[in-house]
């Protein structure tokens, strides 16, 4: 048992293959457009590093979180992405807090660095789903009509499909994760407007989400594979 822990609680080549993809690909960025951003740089890296250890059912990644989450909340304000820049820190930020307590009392007998996944309900899901479509059209609506947001629909998407995803992952449903990568989707296109106007940190945020894409494929096999009966 003992052996087992210590193999699972190991980052596979996979893991480490992706924060080492985010880090050349955000030095080959700041080379190409001969600028370098810090803010946005160290955002990218804790964000990735904490969706791979959330991947991995590690508790630690509320840590790795509660960084990214405050420096992207900037981020997002200041590409006048206001959706997601309050998601971040009226929500995902004390959200960090919530989720490493609720982990912190559901750990893996096998591995106490990791928490027990657990399946939803027909009817979970179908709330879940309501919820978000309802929450995507009023706040669209909302951005659209009070805010210059850039791209409200997009915005309220994303906004409201994280946080439902955030719930999902506070109480250990593995099917947050589709609720994660339908945002991840979204945000690539978001980002990829925002770098196309010339924004620098547009492209940075298009590489974290790209490998947030990328990681949500991975958190959906591990979880399912993981899940508690």
């Amino acid at each position: 048992m003992n052996a087992k822990s210590t193999k699972q609680s190991t980052l596979k080549p996979f893991d480490i293959a992706i924060i080492l993809l985010t880090v050349g690909s955000a030095l080959a960025y700041s080379l190409i457009m001969k600028r370098f951003e810090l803010i946005g740089t160290i955002a990218l890296m804790m964000g990735v590093t904490g969706t791979v250890l959330s991947a991995k059912r590690s508790i630690w990644n509320f840590l790795f979180g509660a960084v990214n989450v405050s420096l992207y909340a900037f981020i997002a304000f200041q590409t006048s992405n206001y959706g997601q820049a309050a998601l971040n820190a009226l929500y995902y930020l004390p959200m960090q807090v919530v989720g490493w307590w609720a982990w912190s009392h559901r750990k893996d007998a096998e591995n106490k660095g990791k928490v027990r996944t657990r399946s939803m309900k027909s009817w979970q899901i179908v709330v879940a789903v309501a919820a978000t479509v309802v929450m995507t059209v009023i706040l669209s609506w909302v951005l659209g009509h009070y805010t210059d947001a850039a791209q409200p629909l997009k915005d309220g998407f994303v906004t409201t499909v994280f946080i439902v995803g955030q719930i999902l992952m506070t109480f250990a449903f593995w099917e947050q994760w589709f609720f994660w990568l339908a945002g991840n989707v979204l945000n690539v296109v978001l980002w990829a407007v925002v770098m196309a106007e010339g924004e620098m940190l547009g492209g940075l945020m298009l590489i974290k989400y790209s490998m947030y894409t990328i990681n949500s494929i991975n958190g959906i096999r591990i979880w399912r594979r993981s899940r508690a009966e």
